[in-house]
């Protein structure tokens, strides 16, 4: 079932109005399988949720391209404090 039809089911359900801005939003996704834009309020529930799991995995959960020099700086930096730790509790 598309949002928009959705939207209406919700109306109906609890007896009150749709937001305006939610009636107005006119926001666009690309479609890949489609080679086309699709206004968001007619995609389908299951697609939605996909699209909106990639973009909160993309914008929470980069991919970093050096996570190995990454790691290798961070287990010099440990090595180091471990050091100080023995110098200290000397």
């Amino acid at each position: 079932m598309i949002l928009k039809d959705l939207l209406n089911l919700q109306q109906i359900v609890e007896k009150r109005a749709i937001p305006y801005d939610v009636l107005e939003f006119d926001s666009k996704h690309y479609s890949q399988s489609k080679d086309k834009e699709i206004n968001i309020l007619d995609l389908h529930l299951t697609h939605a949720i996909r699209i909106l799991n990639n973009y909160l995995n993309d914008t929470l959960y980069p991919e970093y391209p050096d996570r190995q020099q990454i790691n290798d700086t961070l287990n010099v930096i440990k090595d180091n404090v471990d050091d100080i730790r023995e110098v200290v509790n000397k």
